[in-house]
């Protein structure tokens, strides 16, 4: 494997990442301030930043190629190519979605937990939770966010049991196109 296909990959994979990210996290959370206060501002903003992710997406994933000539990161190297032994191209791709996986049941766990705590504190206090003793968010049951936490636990299980079905079909999109 080259240099240069190396750092293909890890752009395609961060961009991949970061699409599961905004997708799952940023579109639904901005969209629920939306639905709680709708302001023009506020709405005007999230179009923005939307444009920006799906035209930093397009770069990372659609034009990775022009941004490697623009970074020159494969240039400067003593060897052209990368010796790993068996660990080809679809071993790369099954490995970030190992960590693609991990990284969304390590980001949301917490939070999950936190907020089935929460509920069930609510479901078993006599008195409902008392939101003033908690600063912040914390203490807050917030069933959005509690559900798009579970959603994205489901999704980083998903990712890491079905792993190999995915890079197989990750590298045969690639090959293809």
């Amino acid at each position: 494997m080259s240099k240069r296909d190396f750092f293909r990959v890890i752009f395609k994979l961060f961009g991949l990442y970061s699409v599961t990210l905004t997708v799952f996290n940023y579109l639904p959370t901005s969209f629920s301030y939306v639905a709680y206060e709708f302001e023009p501002i506020i709405m005007l903003w999230i179009l923005s930043a939307m444009a920006l992710a799906i035209g930093f997406y397009v770069l990372l994933i659609r034009k990775t190629d022009k941004v490697l000539d623009w970074l020159q990161i494969d240039k400067g190297f003593d060897d052209e190519r990368i010796e790993i032994g068996n660990f080809n191209g679809l071993g790369i791709v099954k490995l970030a979605l190992i960590i693609i996986g991990g990284f969304l049941i390590i980001d949301y766990l917490p939070s999950f937990l936190n907020y089935t705590y929460l509920a069930f504190k609510k479901e078993v206090s006599p008195n409902g939770l008392n939101l003033m003793e908690s600063p912040g968010n914390f203490g807050q049951l917030d069933y959005f966010q509690w559900t798009l936490s579970g959603l994205n636990l489901i999704l980083g299980i998903t990712i890491l049991n079905n792993y190999n079905r995915i890079g197989i079909w990750l590298d045969k999109k690639n090959n293809v196109g």
